[in-house]
């Protein structure tokens, strides 16, 4: 967000007045830097992007799981450690359920073939088979079910998704049903109308179709199929032949229609279709033909029938062919592009739906638990749950992919169960014995999220790779620093906007890693806040002060994005590059950042010389994350894929903007140009 980590340096070096640090009131002045990164903290201004205003817990705190999987309780392997593990997990650190992907399918190998229709279920089985199972959900004494009733409240917005098979029409049985989906594709059933069907009545006969209704509730997304591409076109197992991907994309337009037809807002509670969960999102590769071939056209062929794209996000921080990290820059490209390419195809940003993200540790795939596999996933989840923070009135929902124990994914080579899991058996790690089921390091995600809520505040910090964000409760404020950096960096912190109100207590929780590359997460309790907060690297430090009366909140910042009308323009060296950029709402004061997308190969230029509606604007040389041409030890990705991210003085904005663009060598592309404005009540200083 604009007012939480831009370093606004360069640009107002020439404006800098030197002025006494204000504590609890606003000026028009920028003051003069120390030699530390500047956090400031304006507890009295909320910070409103879109119309999202809040922390929204239920969004942004989930796992990937359900409150009637077995996983939650004692199984054959062992018993949990915690008595009533799923009560003091999802209570005790206040998380929500995220998605599920088995219990469509369990429920599809009990259907039977319509006698009528080859290749679809039979309605009235399915709806003999739902009601049971609502009746089940309702009433049983078992302990999953009596888990599903306990939690319903925290099960009403999740994920239902689709897997590859048997799903998708190329011929696979349905278990030992000794049928398959209908494989016809004709106009008058197009290609995966069966599969759309079964979803629909799925999803009509299997849950509560109201809030007051009896059963589970029903989810709030369907997502078509999970990651299909790799199965189905890059990497189809089993000698099977490639699915074309334009029949992949298709396949979402036929189900979306078919479930639309007993799952909408005028039948029912509506489910909203997502799709296509793309697992790799590498739009630079081949020079951006990896977007037009495979994003874009699913977007032009099936977009519309999307209610949300869905996507999956992951650092690779031990890829055999690098550091690949999407957290930092990358990230942003990526989901800038999709943005921007969803508002000149639909006329608005469609709300996107991140239903997995982390980091995959190649490494150390198919091989025992460790802290240092947890410990690169926890850096994942912290820092991209920090970038999508941003982005509040974007996401639909982003679920960190931690599953409870997840046997499921046990590899049959070696025996070693799935690498992202909540629990873990005692015997897994070294010096332990017994078969007791006990957290593995992923708690320590929830552990260090579990207090934040609140109102969303002003919130800045004076270096891109120290991403900041901020909340006030009644009369506490959460303080969330994440550090981007490789190395250790010391915050010079001011929380403002709070004169006459002391401070009575301060909790630092900080989740950082030591020398062994394993996750530690340490509180500590102060009776003031420190005006100097050390920051190891790639760490995520939550600050929670308590004052002693309810925080002030009376001034609002307006934060809202506006995308240019063209994109992905050719980089051509000396030949300017114009994105217009319209219908820009513009207040008395506030702030502005130029986000310019670009993907270029390592050792071209990222800083161009940008002129904003004819005035020249300096461009950092900082962008945030790495340089992603070399990472801690080894190299990074094969070319740079990012956001710069240029401060824009807010009195040169207009209505209409025209933006210029203009690099000194050729190649690659401007994926991305958009401003994000910040109209405010009152001007801010901002500690340079």
């Amino acid at each position: 967000m604009i007012n939480k980590q831009k370093n606004y340096s360069m640009l107002y070096k020439a404006l800098i007045i030197a002025l006494p640090i204000l504590t609890a009131t606003f000026t028009s002045n920028v003051i003069a830097a120390t030699n530390k990164v500047n956090v400031d903290v304006n507890l009295d201004t909320k910070h409103r992007i879109g119309n999202i205003q809040s922390f929204n817990r239920e969004k942004f705190i989930s796992l990937h799981s359900a409150p009637t999987e077995n996983d939650w309780n004692d199984d054959s392997k062992g018993n949990n450690e915690l008595d009533d593990l799923i009560g003091k997990f999802i209570k005790g650190y206040d998380v929500y359920f995220g998605r599920d992907t088995g219990y469509m399918k369990n429920q599809l190998f009990g259907q039977a073939q319509d006698n009528i229709r080859s290749g679809f279920i039979d309605e009235s089985t399915a709806t003999t088979l739902g009601k049971a199972a609502v009746n089940t959900f309702e009433k049983s004494t078992q302990t999953r079910f009596v888990n599903g009733r306990r939690f319903k409240n925290r099960s009403e917005n999740m994920v239902v998704a689709g897997q590859v098979h048997p799903y998708y029409p190329d011929g696979t049985n349905i278990g030992n049903t000794g049928w398959a989906f209908s494989q016809t594709d004709t106009a008058q059933e197009p290609l995966g109308t069966a599969t759309g069907h079964y979803m629909g009545q799925f999803l009509k006969n299997y849950f509560a179709q109201s809030n007051t209704a009896v059963g589970h509730p029903k989810p709030a997304f369907i997502e078509v199929v999970n990651e299909p591409l790799y199965d189905l076109n890059i990497d189809p197992k089993d000698g099977r032949a490639k699915a074309p991907i334009s029949d992949i994309f298709s396949y979402h337009t036929s189900v979306a229609k078919e479930v639309r037809k007993t799952n909408n807002e005028k039948l029912n509670k509506g489910v909203k279709i997502a799709g296509y969960t793309t697992a790799f999102p590498n739009y630079d590769w081949d020079n951006f033909q990896r977007w037009e071939d495979n994003d874009k056209l699913f977007i032009d062929t099936a977009g519309k029938d999307m209610d949300v794209f869905s996507i999956h996000l992951y650092d690779f921080p031990t890829h055999p062919r690098g550091e690949e990290y999407r957290r930092g820059s990358n990230v942003e490209a990526t989901l800038d592009m999709l943005e921007q390419y969803s508002t000149i195809k639909f006329g608005r940003v469609k709300p996107l739906l991140i239903s997995e993200y982390g980091a995959s540790v190649h490494a150390l795939r198919n091989k025992p638990w460790t802290h240092v596999r947890d410990a690169e996933k926890l850096r994942g989840y912290n820092a991209l749950l920090t970038q999508f923070l941003e982005r509040p009135n974007v996401i639909a929902k982003a679920i960190p992919f931690i599953p409870v124990k997840a046997e499921w994914g046990r590899h049959g080579d070696t025996g070693y169960p799935y690498e992202n899991r909540l629990m873990r058996q005692n015997f897994e790690k070294a010096g332990q014995t017994g078969t007791q089921w006990v957290y593995t390091d992923l708690v320590k995600f929830y552990q260090l999220w579990s207090n934040v809520r609140g109102t969303h505040v002003d919130s800045w910090a004076s270096d891109l790779d120290i991403m900041v964000d901020a909340y006030v409760q009644n009369n506490k404020a959460h303080i969330i620093m994440t550090s981007l950096e490789f190395e250790d960096t010391d915050v010079s912190l001011k929380a403002l906007g709070i004169t006459g109100n002391s401070v009575k207590s301060v909790q630092i929780k900080t989740l950082s890693y030591d020398n062994n590359n394993h996750a530690l997460l340490e509180t500590k309790n102060l009776t003031s806040v420190p005006g100097t907060v050390f920051l190891p690297k790639e760490s995520t430090k939550i600050m929670t002060i308590t004052y002693q009366n309810k925080i002030n909140i009376d001034k609002v910042n307006q934060e809202t994005k506006y995308y240019a009308t063209t994109y992905k323009k050719p980089i051509k060296a000396n030949s300017s590059l114009l994105f217009n950029i319209k219908n820009v709402e513009v207040g008395a004061q506030g702030e502005a950042v130029l986000r310019l997308g670009m993907g270029r190969a390592h050792g071209k230029s990222l800083v161009p010389v940008v002129k904003v509606n004819g005035v020249t604007v300096t461009v950092p040389k900082d962008f945030r994350g790495y340089d992603q041409k070399n990472g801690k030890t080894r190299n990074g990705r094969a070319s740079f894929f990012g956001v710069i991210e240029i401060p824009v003085p807010h009195d040169i904005l207009q209505g209409s903007n025209w933006i210029n663009v203009t690099f000194n060598d050729a190649g690659g592309f401007a994926t991305s140009a958009a401003l994000q404005v910040i109209n405010s009540d009152e001007s801010i200083t901002r500690r340079l």
